[in-house]
């Protein structure tokens, strides 16, 4: 009797452990669709900002995707709003093969000041399934500081990518950034509501490009 109450109590908690899962994965409200990229959103989980999530197909192998995600200084040409991207590699900041640092700023419409961020990027994959993790943060840095621009005082971004075929991926991005300044938070919901369709939107014409085309081994080995 008393081993029978003790695997109750287990699965009971494992229960309550798979419904609090269950509702994390679909507590996401539908926000637009474009070209088969669907955009959601959720109340962030420490503000009003909300955490924003795109999934769609790039005719792309997964090794294209990531030598495209990898080339920081592209981010100008994909990315939503970015106005300047490099990576950085400096004393107590230093890049491995699967972690990056970098710095980003995001244009913003005057007379808001432009926000940057500095930032480390960490990869690995499941090498059973072959999909690909990005997990990026800001971070506390005085790098590149400037007056006229207001760091983030939080982000954090995750791309997911899963192969669907010797020539398909799909990508999950999910973002969310606290802007700072005085910005009201409906502002910036309105600002950023359609931020991860149009960087999925960006990328699937950036992987045209001969020099991310080309790539056909995943560089990753960190595992997940």
């Amino acid at each position: 009797m008393k081993f029978f109450k003790v695997n109750m109590i287990i699965l009971f908690i494992v229960g309550i452990c798979i419904s609090c899962i269950s509702a994390a994965d679909t507590d996401w409200k539908k926000t637009g669709e474009s070209n088969g990229i669907v955009g959601y959103s959720r109340p962030g989980p420490k503000s009003d900002i909300n955490e924003l999530k795109g999934v769609g197909i790039i005719d792309a192998p997964v090794a294209a995707v990531e030598a495209l995600i990898r080339d920081t200084s592209a981010d100008t040409e994909y990315m939503y709003k970015c106005k300047e991207a490099s990576e950085v590699n400096i004393p107590g900041l230093k890049n491995t093969a699967d972690t990056k640092y970098f710095y980003n700023v995001t244009a913003m419409t005057y007379p808001v000041s432009d926000r940057d961020v500095v930032g480390k990027a960490n990869w690995s994959i499941d090498k059973t399934t072959g999909t690909v993790y990005l997990h990026a943060e800001g971070i506390k840095s005085d790098y590149k500081l400037d007056k006229n621009k207001v760091r983030l005082p939080s982000l954090v971004a995750d791309y997911i990518l899963v192969p669907k075929g010797p020539d398909k991926t799909e990508i999950t991005y999910i973002n969310i950034a606290d802007p700072g300044g005085n910005l009201p938070s409906f502002l910036v919901n309105l600002f950023s509501k359609n931020l991860a369709i149009q960087t999925i939107e960006g990328m699937r014409e950036m992987v045209k490009k001969d020099k991310y085309k080309n790539a056909r081994a995943v560089v990753t080995t960190t595992p997940h």
